[in-house]
C-alpha cells in the first residue's frame, strides 16, 4: 500500500513539474495561432516575403510573431526550422533599413538604382571623383570613365554615371550588335555577356544598357583617344567652300570593319544607311579605297555622282567622304569626317569645280 501511495506521489510531483511548461508552450502557440489568423497568414513557415517586402507591410506584430514562431521550431526541432529561421531574418533586415526588394540588399546612401541588366546608377556627392567612386564599387576608374565617356577622372556633382556591376564596361546596344561581335569587339566572352544580363529570352535590344564583363574599350573608341597623325589632302583647305559642322545619327555596325569615328567608318555607314552599301570586304586605309574598290568590281572613274564616294590618296592614310549633289557650276556638294575638324565630327562643304577631277569616285 505504501509502495502504491509512493508511486502516485512521483507521479503528481513529475505533472506538476511540466504543467507549467507545457501551459506555456501552448499559450504561446495559442498567441501565434490568434495573430497570424488575425493577419490572415495560415502558416509563418510559408509567408512570401517578396508580397510582404514589395507591399511595404513588415509590421512589429509580425516580425515578433516570426519570432516567436522561429524560437519554438527551434526549440522543438520542427522540420520547417530552417524556412521559419530565414523568414525571420529576412524580416528583420527589412524592417530594419525598409528595403523594398529581397532580391537585393543594397549598399545604402550611394547606391541609387539598379536595373535588370546589372547597370548600377551613382548620383555624384560633393568632394568625389571617378577614383573613390571607383573604390567603392570595386571596379576600375577607367571602367567607370569608359562607361560614361569621360575624358578624365573629374566629374560635376550630380552626375549621373553609369556603373558596372561587374569588373567590366557599360555599353549601350546598338542595331545589328550580337553577343558574339561585342565579345571580338570589346574583349568579353558572348556566353557570359547573356548570361550575366539575362538576355536567354530578351535576346540584344537597341537602345538597352549592358554589362560587358570583362570588356574593354579599343583604342580609337577611348574618350580619352587623341590621333597621332593628321590629314593633309589634295589641294589646300581654301578647297573647301562654307564648311559647316553638321549632325548624322552615325550607328555602330557588326559589318562596319573601319574604325569607329575615323573618314573610312563613316562614308562606309552612310552607303549603307542611304541603301547602297559598300562590300564588307572593302577594308584598309582610305588612300588603297579606289584601288581595293576596283578589284572587288565596283566602278571606280574621276566623274562625280551623287551617292559617289570621293577619294584622294594624298596623306599618310588618304582620305574619303561621300557626294551629296553634283551642281550646275561642276562644283560638288559633300561630307566628311575628320576634314580639318577632331575625330568624329562631320562636316558639309562645296569642293569647287576646278579640283573635282582631283579625286577619284567610287560607285
Amino acid at each position: 500500500m505504501k509502495t502504491k501511495q509512493k508511486k502516485e506521489h512521483k507521479f503528481l510531483r513529475a505533472i506538476r513539474k511540466v504543467l507549467p511548461y507545457a501551459l506555456t508552450a501552448c499559450l504561446i502557440f495559442a498567441l501565434a495561432k490568434i495573430g497570424t489568423d488575425d493577419k490572415n497568414s495560415t502558416d509563418p513557415a510559408s509567408i512570401n516575403m517578396n508580397t510582404l517586402a514589395a507591399s511595404n507591410s513588415i509590421s512589429a506584430d509580425q516580425l515578433s510573431e516570426l519570432y516567436v514562431v522561429a524560437s519554438l521550431s527551434n526549440s522543438f526541432n520542427l522540420a520547417s526550422i530552417d524556412t521559419v529561421a530565414s523568414n525571420y531574418v529576412a524580416a528583420s533586415v527589412l524592417k530594419e533599413v525598409a528595403q523594398t526588394n529581397t532580391d537585393r540588399i543594397e549598399k545604402p546612401g550611394y547606391v541609387t538604382i539598379q536595373d535588370s541588366r546589372g547597370v548600377k546608377k551613382h548620383i555624384v556627392k560633393e568632394g568625389e571623383n571617378v577614383n573613390t567612386i571607383a573604390s567603392l564599387y570595386g571596379v576600375s576608374a577607367d571602367q567607370i570613365r569608359w562607361s560614361n565617356g569621360l575624358k578624365t577622372t573629374d566629374v560635376a556633382v550630380n552626375t549621373s554615371l553609369n556603373i558596372p556591376g561587374t569588373s567590366g564596361i557599360v555599353y549601350e546596344v546598338r542595331a545589328g550588335d550580337t553577343a558574339a561581335s561585342l565579345a571580338s569587339r570589346y574583349g568579353s566572352d558572348a556566353e557570359r555577356i547573356i548570361a550575366y544580363n539575362d538576355l536567354e529570352s530578351t535576346g540584344l535590344v537597341a537602345g538597352s544598357q549592358i554589362v560587358l564583363p570583362n570588356g574593354t574599350l579599343p583604342l580609337t573608341e577611348r574618350p580619352e583617344y587623341v590621333p597621332v597623325y593628321t590629314y593633309t589632302f589634295q589641294g589646300s583647305t581654301s578647297d573647301r567652300q562654307n564648311p559647316r559642322v553638321v549632325y548624322d545619327n552615325v550607328t555602330r555596325s557588326a559589318t562596319n570593319r573601319m574604325v569607329w569615328g575615323q573618314c573610312t567608318y563613316y562614308a562606309w555607314w552612310w552607303r549603307e544607311a542611304y541603301g547602297n552599301p559598300l562590300p564588307a570586304s572593302l577594308t584598309g586605309d582610305a588612300k588603297y579605297w579606289a584601288v581595293n574598290a576596283s578589284a572587288l568590281g565596283l566602278r571606280v572613274d574621276h566623274t562625280p555622282e551623287a551617292g559617289a564616294v570621293f577619294q584622294t590618296t594624298s596623306g599618310w592614310y588618304g582620305h574619303v567622304g561621300v557626294v551629296l549633289r553634283v551642281n550646275d557650276d561642276g562644283s560638288i556638294l559633300v561630307r566628311e569626317m575628320n576634314y580639318g575638324y577632331r575625330v568624329n565630327v562631320i562636316t558639309e562643304s562645296t569642293i569647287p569645280a576646278n579640283v573635282v577631277a582631283n579625286f577619284s569616285y567610287i560607285h
